[in-house]
């Protein structure tokens, strides 16, 4: 249970009095707890506070920090007013919503998410690496490690790790930059104004290459959208190899994200929530990529 007022005491330099504030909590905190805090009639203050056991799912929160401040003071991210050394912090509100993960975007939005993350892999680089195949691999020994032999999960992990055990790795091809490994359309705020990139749970040094792969995937780009993010990202990649590759990463984002909602339950006491979006995700062809859509669900096409 999260105790706000504790909270409250460490951050009372930019708080007014107590009873003056009034708490929002948001219903899309699924990974960590996320509250809005308003006073004189406005809202002011964004409060995320962390649920996930970093050592579980491979978060490191001294880099999510450095990175999440480094953002900030780059104008990518929402001005930080309060950190901890635990994962806590404060960061004004901005007027800027989130996306849907029905999104349809304009090009010009997709210009300016390629724009955004060019200029958050040029943050200054930590400690943390970041590699998508190394990370399912912890999430699906961590989920073995949860059940036991004769439990019903069983049959999902051994579903997900045969996936793993056929998917196809890229080759990284560049050196490792600051990369942000979520940027789902609920870690993008934007308007016509400004945009912002949140969430930096994930953050470390990897392959830019699987930030375009996530945004092609969650912002649902078709070819076209596709080619003009790689264009307006770094116009001297080669299109045609890129989009190879993103198709790739593409795959192995979705069974992470797969072996993520696994995780999250069997790790989680009393959590229903992510078990049933788990199923939902399996058996969706437009979240599942290795679903054969002639067969049943437990059918598994790979390359």
């Amino acid at each position: 249970m999260v105790h706000l007022t504790d909270y409250f005491d460490k951050m009372a330099n930019i708080l007014p009095e107590f009873n003056k504030i009034k708490v929002v909590e948001f219903e899309e905190g699924f990974s960590n707890k996320v509250y809005r805090l308003d006073w004189n009639k406005a809202p002011r203050i964004v409060l995320r506070v962390p649920e996930l056991d970093g050592e579980v799912f491979g978060i490191d929160r001294q880099s999510e920090m450095t990175v999440l401040l480094a953002a900030s003071q780059a104008g990518v991210s929402p001005p930080v007013l309060w950190h901890d050394t635990d994962g806590a912090f404060a960061c004004r509100f901005v007027v800027q919503p989130s996306l849907g993960w029905d999104v349809a975007h304009s090009s010009s939005n997709v210009v300016r998410i390629a724009q955004a993350l060019a200029q958050a892999h040029c943050l200054p680089s930590v400690s943390h690496a970041f590699c998508i195949y190394r990370l399912i691999e912890q999430y699906l020994q961590s989920i073995d490690s949860f059940i036991s032999p004769d439990s019903e999960l069983k049959a999902e992990w051994s579903y997900l790790q045969t996936i793993f055990s056929s998917l196809p790795r890229v080759a990284s091809s560049s050196e490792p930059v600051v990369c942000h490994n979520d940027l789902n359309p609920k870690n993008v705020l934007i308007n016509d104004e400004k945009i912002w990139l949140i969430d930096w749970e994930y953050t470390g040094m990897g392959e830019p290459l699987f930030d375009l792969a996530v945004v092609a995937k969650s912002h649902n780009l078709d070819e076209g959208q596709q080619r003009l993010l790689i264009r307006s990202y770094d116009n001297n990649l080669d299109e045609q190899e890129t989009l190879s590759k993103i198709a790739l990463y593409s795959k192995a984002y979705s069974l992470r994200e797969m072996a993520w909602l696994l995780l999250k339950h069997v790790s989680s006491r009393d959590d229903v929530q992510s078990l049933a979006y788990y199923y939902e995700f399996k058996t969706m062809p437009s979240l599942n990529p290795f679903i054969d859509q002639h067969d049943d669900v437990n059918t598994i096409a790979i390359e």
